[in-house]
């Protein structure tokens, strides 16, 4: 309990002491430090002397008001005094300072003035400057677009040096950008051979030589290259454009001094670079899938039977040119020989020379004309096998557009080559094997109609017999 009583009774200290004594303190100023009153708060036991502290500290307090209203009435006298020599230093400077600012006035107007001066000076010079920046910052784009710069590295460098500089352009920088510009004039109408880099396929850099044509194209080792701007550098293309190309290329390297063809690239190498994306022939096969294979297999079919059909009735032709020759002398190797043969025996009256006739040129027919619907029947399927393909490769294009959508063009490009291939396939094969069956079929009917004019010989030539025949019989009897 007494523990409790003493901690109860130093609170209500500590509160009567901040309430009462600091702000009495504070307000006042007291010269009191805090250390001094949390002394004198330690050493208060009782109400009795916390009540006489507050009284002591009151009295100090008043105590140094009054010492501070005495200080201020003393220094009340000399106010006056201190006024007027305030007074007199400001009018002393105002003296001072009035020349000063006159000649302010005066150096602000010059300066005016010279601003004015400068300012329609620099007028004239911003229009060449204006020029300047903007045909140099045209020309920085054009040096890192040509090809040049892979051969003459640093020029742009010069150039964006000339272009960060704040200051007005001077003769020199003129004179240095005139220079760059005559530089590139000249290199543009050169033809040129130096050793440099190049990036192979592979991604490692050999040092190689090159054949730069003006601007336009690069060849190293008879392969094309092409220039990257970002890079500064010459890239070897990783598949090469046609053989024609390359073999143009290969030839003007090898011979520089003579006039040759060569192949011109404005674009530094982009075109030719996007030509290799060009299919070949075989990728464009490969494109068909397996319909276009079956028409090249039904093409192939055919033309070895034409060519066939072709040389066999050629050979007949021969022959049945030859029998011609010698009507009296029979072959059964040729049609017109077995015809012959056929009359053999016969006499004019006989009724059955007709029949045999007819059946012997009759029997020649299937010979001459065999396989010929077969070229027909397979010139008329392949178109319809290309329509097949067509149709197939829409339904690829369909289905990918239902898939990914139709926003990238790459993912119906597959099913649209095979349409067209397929197509162009079928085309390719129906009009040979149509032009192949109108040959075969003139060949064998000219070669039927021959035997037919034959065989009507063969009738007039016994029955002519049988007429001179009858009329020595005459004269005889």
């Amino acid at each position: 309990m007494k523990t409790m009583l003493r901690a109860a009774t130093l609170r209500i200290r500590l509160l009567i002491l901040s309430t009462l004594i600091f702000p009495a303190l504070l307000s006042a100023e007291s010269t009191v430090s805090q250390p001094e009153l949390l002394q004198q708060s330690e050493q208060i036991s009782n109400l009795d002397e916390l009540l006489e502290t507050v009284k002591q500290n009151r009295l100090k307090e008043a105590q140094l008001n009054r010492e501070r209203e005495q200080a201020f009435i003393k220094q009340k006298s000399r106010q006056k005094a201190l006024l007027a020599e305030a007074k007199k230093a400001f009018e002393a400077s105002q003296a001072s300072n009035n020349p000063l600012k006159k000649k302010t006035e005066e150096n602000a107007k010059r300066i005016n003035k010279a601003q004015q001066t400068l300012h329609e000076k620099k007028q004239e010079l911003g229009d060449i400057y204006s020029i300047y920046t903007a045909m140099a910052g045209e020309f920085s784009a054009a040096l890192q677009d040509s090809m040049v710069t892979a051969q003459k590295t640093g020029r742009t460098e010069k150039l964006d040096a000339l272009l960060q500089t704040e200051r007005l352009a001077s003769m020199e920088d003129l004179e240095q950008l005139w220079l760059l510009v005559q530089d590139e004039m000249t290199e543009s109408g050169k033809i040129v051979s130096y050793q440099g880099p190049v990036v192979t396929r592979d991604g490692h850099v050999d040092n190689r030589s090159i054949l730069r044509v003006g601007t336009f194209t690069a060849f190293s080792n008879g392969d094309f290259l092409r220039y990257i701007p970002e890079t500064g550098e010459l890239l070897e293309l990783s598949r090469q454009p046609a053989n024609r190309y390359v073999n143009e290329a290969e030839t003007f390297s090898a011979s520089v001094a003579t006039l040759l063809p060569v192949v011109v690239d404005p674009t530094g190498g982009s075109l030719m670079g996007l030509m290799t994306y060009a299919p070949t022939l075989q990728e464009r096969v490969e494109q068909g899938g397996i319909i276009g294979y079956i028409i090249i297999g039904i093409g192939l079919l055919g033309l070895l039977i034409t060519l066939w059909r072709v040389l066999y009735l050629s050979i007949i032709h021969l022959a049945m040119r030859r029998q011609l020759k010698w009507l009296d002398q029979p072959s059964h190797k040729n049609p017109l020989g077995r015809v012959l043969l056929s009359a053999v025996g016969f006499k004019a009256e006989d009724d059955k020379i007709q029949y045999k006739l007819d059946e012997a040129v009759l029997a020649e027919i299937p010979k001459l004309e065999r396989s010929h619907n077969l070229i027909k029947l397979l010139a008329a399927i392949s178109p319809l096998l290309g329509l097949l393909g067509t149709v197939t490769g829409m339904i690829v294009t369909f289905q990918a557009i239902s898939l990914f959508g139709s926003g990238d063009p790459k993912l119906m490009a597959g099913g649209i080559s095979q349409a067209l291939v397929t197509t162009v396939l079928g085309l390719v094969v129906a009009i040979p094997l149509l032009f192949g069956h109108s040959l075969v079929s003139s060949l064998s009917g000219n070669m039927v109609q021959r035997l037919d004019e034959q065989s009507a010989g063969i009738m007039a030539r016994l029955m002519e017999a049988q007429s001179n025949s009858n009329i020595d019989h005459a004269k005889g009897g």
